[in-house]
């Protein structure tokens, strides 16, 4: 099965482990990470609808989002800091300016579990998820809007969302990410990214580290920033 190593990598958060991993950043920072996460998620539910469903069932085994949990994933860490700004003050750099609707959320990650689609309620949730979170980045803003109807998008469109999450997932360990590696496979066994060495590395498992993996996509860097 071509994505069956990806079960191995939903294991425990790598991003956020614990509470002081959220040291220096602001929400703001929090909130773009988060919804980069939210992105990949999206583009993969398309693309790879069992490694999504899997992901989404793990970040809701807790049921709520209060505290960030070492064996959480990487998108319930980040959710439970947004939903609890104040209670990680001592750890962000500034709070309170932005809102995670956490019904809506938790909604959206029930539909992808079981495979439910409501391309409506998806248009919805991130126009409305990236005025709440104050995302700002006009390359986050352009991901958006080809993630919420990726079932109208091109492949030229879908190539340029992947290779955006990639290269963004260099940036701040990001690529520690638990969702890195199953999202970074996908993209490369639907040939949405670049080929040559970081195809090949990920695509026959052959990367051993997540770090490698990061370094293997570093070629891709220019090509992917053309497409926005």
């Amino acid at each position: 099965m071509a994505f069956e190593f990806i079960r191995e990598e939903l294991t425990e958060a790598r991003y956020l482990r614990n509470p002081k991993d959220a040291t220096g950043y602001s929400e703001y920072d929090i909130a773009n990470t988060f919804f980069e996460h939210m992105l990949m998620l999206q583009q993969m539910r398309y693309e790879n609808p069992e490694a999504a469903a899997a992901y989404a069932k793990k970040t809701l085994q807790y049921q709520t989002f209060t505290q960030v949990r070492t064996g959480a994933t990487d998108l319930h860490n980040l959710a439970s800091i947004l939903a609890n700004q104040s209670k990680y003050g001592d750890k962000l750099t500034s709070t309170g300016n932005v809102y995670l609707d956490e019904l809506k959320f938790k909604r959206y990650l029930r539909d992808v579990a079981s495979g439910k689609l409501n391309k409506a309620q998806d248009r919805q949730l991130f126009m409305s998820m990236q005025r709440n979170l104050q995302i700002r980045n006009s390359l986050l803003k352009n991901a958006r809007r080809i993630a919420q109807d990726y079932g109208s998008a091109t492949n030229q469109e879908r190539k340029a969302v992947a290779q955006r999450m990639i290269n963004t997932n260099r940036q701040d360990n990001k690529f520690r990410s638990d969702m890195f590696r199953p999202y970074a496979a996908t993209t490369v066994s639907q040939g949405l990214v670049s080929g040559g060495p970081q195809r090949d590395s990920i695509a026959k498992g052959a990367v051993k580290t997540v770090a490698k993996a990061a370094a293997a996509f570093g070629a891709g860097y220019a090509i992917g920033r053309k497409f926005f």
